[in-house]
């Protein structure tokens, strides 16, 4: 059984790892990051999938989407419709379809999984959308919600019985795309709040500057702006750290 945090892991450092890459990585660079988990066949050939669809700067085309949300801008509404147009290209399954390849599933035929996949690919973007917000962009929230379903259709591969599958996997989507969204969503307000403080504290140097002349210590700052002196020397360990990095980069 693949290890889910590490899978995960390794999947989205291989996929930074992508983007940055002066050429195209082949199907052999990308899964030699996995050769020591011993995925399947069948695994491989989803992981490649999910590594090499393309983003959003390839989808081609600038019509307006019909089916697009409100809140979505020019961007995210080409990813939609790149999603809309691979949904309609997929193959259309009964209910009873559906019901069988779930217990084929669950006796663990893997090809069972790449088929489940697609067929939940809809389900999966209808549960991104509902998390969609400024921030986000729906490439990213469907990307999560398709891997937390490939490692919740893993999980469930061969484990014999399951009274709802689908309420499993619907779990497993929701899951995945929330604690996205909350890291994002998270990280975002913190780099908000910490250029709120630098701010502040750079005004309160130049004030405090002009009215005594000199430079104020770190001990005034803190008085002046109700910060401890620890969290301004972080501050200023930052804005130092911060300096180096971009005249590192200017050299370059």
């Amino acid at each position: 059984m693949v290890d889910q945090n590490t899978f995960m892991e390794t999947v989205k450092s291989v996929s930074e790892i992508m983007k940055v890459a002066e050429t195209p990585m082949s199907k052999e660079d990308i899964l030699s990051f996995f050769k020591d988990m011993e995925l399947s066949k069948e695994q491989e050939n989803i992981v490649l999938e999910y590594l090499l669809t393309p983003h959003e700067e390839e989808a081609e085309g600038e019509g307006e989407q019909e089916d697009a949300e409100p809140e979505l801008n020019e961007q995210q509404s080409q990813v939609f419709k790149m999603y809309l147009e691979e949904l309609e290209g997929l193959p259309k399954y009964t209910r009873t379809e559906e019901i069988e390849m779930y217990n084929a599933l669950l006796q663990g035929d893997e090809s069972a999984i790449g088929k489940l996949s697609g067929c939940w690919l809809s389900k999966v973007l209808e549960s991104a959308k509902g998390y969609l917000t400024p921030k986000l962009n729906i490439e990213d929230l469907v990307q999560e919600g398709n891997m937390a379903l490939f490692i919740s259709l893993q999980q469930l591969c061969g484990s014999g019985k399951c009274e709802d599958v689908e309420a499993v996997l619907r779990s497993a989507v929701e899951e995945g795309i929330m604690k996205y969204a909350s890291e994002i969503n998270g990280e975002m307000e913190a780099e908000e709040a910490m250029l709120a403080k630098v701010s502040l504290v750079h005004a309160a140097k130049k004030l405090l500057n002009e009215e005594m002349g000199k430079d104020p210590t770190i001990e005034q700052l803190a008085d002046y702006t109700k910060m401890s002196v620890e969290e301004l020397t972080d501050i200023f360990e930052l804005l130092e750290e911060t300096k180096k990095n971009s005249k590192n980069i200017s050299k370059k």
